[in-house]
C-alpha cells in the first residue's frame, strides 16, 4: 500500500482533503462479458477510489459511441475497431487501453448446420453494422471461400438479445455471439460452429477511447480512470464470485452456470493489464486499404496515445496492483 500511494504522489493523484470527486459519464456498448471489467471497477467502488464517480451509459453501438465521444458527449468510453474509421474520417477519437484485442466471440448456428458452406444461402445475425461483430464475421466468410452478403447474408439485430431471439424466431440461422448470449443459444439448442480465439485474427473488439482534445485539457481524470480500471481488473481476475455477482446484475441473470461460463470466458479474452492493440489496429488498417487509400498510408500509431499506459508501466503500477 505504501509504494502503491508513492505511485499516486508520482502522478500528482495523492489524495487531498477535502477535494471533491469528478463525476463522469462513461458510454459502453455491450452487456456482456467482454466489458465486465468497467462493470467490476464500477461496482468495487474503485472509480471512486481515484477521484471519480463514473455514471456508465449504455449505447447500443460502438459506432455511436465513437459519434458520441467525437461530440464530446463522453470524456472516456467503451468502444471496438470504429474508432479507426473514424479517426480516418477526422474525427477526434483515440485508443488509450485495450480490453480485448481479439474477436471475443462465437458463432453459434441451427443443428442442421455442420460445416461452414451450409450457411450459403442463410443469414447470420450481428449487432450492427460496422460492428466488431460484423467486421469479424465478414473476414470469417471470406477465409471459407465465401462472400458476405452474397453467399451468407449479414443482417444486424441491434445487440447480443437480440441476436438469440432471432436466431429462436427462424429469422436468422446463426449468430455472432459473445458471453452470457452463446449460453443462452446453446441452451435454446444452438451448436457450436466457430470459436473466434482459434481463428487467429488480432482485432481492436473492445478498447478505452478518449479524444485528444479531453486528454490535452483535462489528462489527470484521464489518467485516473486508466488507474482506476487497471485495478478492476486485478479485482475480476481475483475474485471470481464478486465478478459473477456483477455480470449477474448488468446482464439480469442469476443463472449459476451461465454466469460461471461468461466469467471463464471473461478471463480469457480481457486484457490484463489493458495491453495497447497496435497489432489489432494494424489488422483493420489492412482490411480498410484494399479500398482506402488513407488507411494505406496509416499506421496503428496514429490511432493510439500511449502515454498513460507508457507511464503506469514504467513506474511499476501494473506489477505493484497484481500483486
Amino acid at each position: 500500500m505504501k509504494k502503491l500511494f508513492l505511485l499516486f504522489v508520482l502522478f500528482g493523484l495523492a489524495p487531498l482533503a477535502g477535494a471533491q470527486t469528478k463525476r463522469i459519464a462513461v458510454a459502453y456498448s455491450a452487456v456482456s462479458a467482454t466489458q465486465s471489467s468497467f462493470f467490476v471497477t464500477k461496482e468495487a467502488g474503485i472509480f471512486e477510489k481515484h477521484g471519480l464517480y463514473v455514471d456508465p451509459v449504455y449505447v447500443a453501438s460502438g459506432t455511436k459511441v465513437a459519434q458520441a465521444v467525437i461530440a464530446g458527449e463522453f470524456p472516456v468510453a467503451l468502444a471496438g475497431g470504429t474508432v479507426v474509421n473514424a479517426t480516418l474520417a477526422g474525427g477526434d477519437i483515440v485508443i488509450i487501453g485495450g480490453l480485448v484485442n481479439v474477436p471475443s466471440f462465437y458463432v453459434y448456428v441451427h443443428p442442421s448446420v455442420k460445416r461452414p458452406e451450409d450457411l450459403k444461402g442463410k443469414a447470420i445475425g450481428i449487432t450492427t453494422y460496422g460492428s466488431s461483430t460484423d467486421f469479424s464475421i465478414r473476414y470469417l466468410i471470406k477465409k471459407w471461400a465465401m462472400e458476405p452478403d452474397r453467399d451468407i447474408k449479414v443482417l444486424q439485430m441491434g445487440g447480443q438479445p437480440q441476436i438469440v431471439a432471432a436466431m429462436v424466431g427462424g429469422s436468422v440461422q446463426g449468430g455472432v455471439l459473445s458471453s452470457p448470449a452463446n449460453y443462452r443459444a446453446a441452451k435454446a439448442g444452438f451448436q457450436l460452429l466457430t470459436d473466434f480465439k482459434k481463428v487467429g485474427l488480432d482485432y481492436p473488439t473492445v478498447s478505452l477511447v478518449s479524444t485528444k482534445s479531453f486528454i490535452k485539457k483535462d489528462p489527470q481524470t484521464v489518467r485516473r480512470f486508466m488507474m482506476a480500471y487497471s485495478e478492476g481488473v486485478e479485482r475480476l481476475y481475483r475474485d471470481k464470485e464478486f465478478t459473477m455477482k456483477v455480470i449477474g446484475k448488468y446482464t439480469k441473470t442469476d443463472d449459476r452456470e451461465g454466469l460461471e461460463s461468461a466469467y471463464g470466458f471473461a478471463t480469457t479474452f480481457i486484457e490484463r493489464p489493458p495491453h495497447l492493440p497496435y497489432k489489432a489496429v494494424e489488422t483493420i488498417l489492412a482490411q480498410l486499404g484494399e479500398k482506402d487509400p488513407k488507411a494505406r498510408e496509416a499506421k496503428p500509431e496514429d490511432f493510439i496515445d500511449p502515454t498513460f499506459y507508457n507511464e503506469m508501466e514504467k513506474s511499476g503500477f501494473f506489477k505493484t496492483i497484481a500483486r
